[in-house]
């Protein structure tokens, strides 16, 4: 039995500034998944936290099923080679021939939020996934309840954010707005009072799997991101929105 089935539907979005916008509808071993597929205008280099600097022309975030987090139980594999694979067999299916940045939650798509921040000719988009009720921690004060031995460790939730911006950016400033997103994402978790799950008395921080993706434009070169410039400003400005956005969407289907 292949671990990614052929897709079952396609929804589109939209088009954003060039960039098409769909979900599509698959299954890992036999169980319902989706992909966000964001399919840019043009290939850009962007930066991901799951795959580092790469060139690509579209951007996934992928819903893995609960059920299908222990079927690497029954391979021979270590958790990031059954990962890895997985993904492979289902880039196949849901984005044939294209180089791709990646990242993976246990949230279903159909949660996601996209939040738009603009001045002038500015643009700046947060494609957002956010569960925070299993593994919310605040870091540096929680101990860490996972540790990695031979690739081998337990997935847990997760708070995905992609950025999109008119403003070309170097390796640099794309590293320096990582950066504005996790504080951007730490400030919407204290606005919404998101407690570790571990020592409820402290204020989360994030999770302990977040996963951020910048992807820059074509407008002027920006080389420095920080709360301090308009880039800057506007990309915690719309992250902080997809967060407790994302996250309220969560908790309301959840009652």
């Amino acid at each position: 039995m292949e671990p990614v089935s052929k897709i079952t539907s396609r929804e589109p979005i939209g088009e954003f500034h060039g960039i098409k916008a769909e979900i599509v509808s698959h299954c890992v071993w036999d169980y319902p998944a989706n992909t966000l597929v964001l399919r840019l205008p043009q290939p850009k280099w962007v930066l991901c936290a799951y795959q580092g600097y790469r060139k690509v022309s579209a951007v996934l975030n992928c819903y893995h099923p609960k059920e299908s987090w222990h079927t690497v139980d029954n391979t021979r594999r270590t958790y990031w080679e059954y990962t890895r694979w997985v993904h492979r067999e289902m880039i196949k299916q849901v984005a044939p021939g294209e180089k791709t940045a990646l990242l993976f939650t246990g949230v279903d798509m159909h949660k996601h939020v996209m939040v738009e921040e603009t001045y002038e000719e500015l643009w700046v988009q947060a494609w957002v996934t956010a569960g925070v009720r299993t593994n919310a921690i605040r870091v540096g004060r929680d101990s860490a309840f996972g540790i990695e031995r031979c690739g081998l460790w337990q997935p847990f939730g997760t708070i995905n954010i992609i950025v999109l911006t008119s403003a070309d950016m170097g390796q640099a400033a794309m590293a320096s707005s990582f950066i504005t997103i996790t504080e951007a994402k730490t400030a919407a978790l204290q606005d919404l009072d998101i407690r570790s799950s571990y020592n409820p008395q402290w204020q989360a921080t994030g999770t302990s799997t977040d996963q951020i993706c910048i992807v820059p434009g074509n407008g002027d070169r920006c080389f420095y991101v920080s709360g301090q410039v308009k880039l800057g400003e506007l990309i915690a400005r719309a992250v902080t929105r997809g967060v407790s956005e994302a996250i309220n969407k969560v908790r309301s289907e959840n009652q």
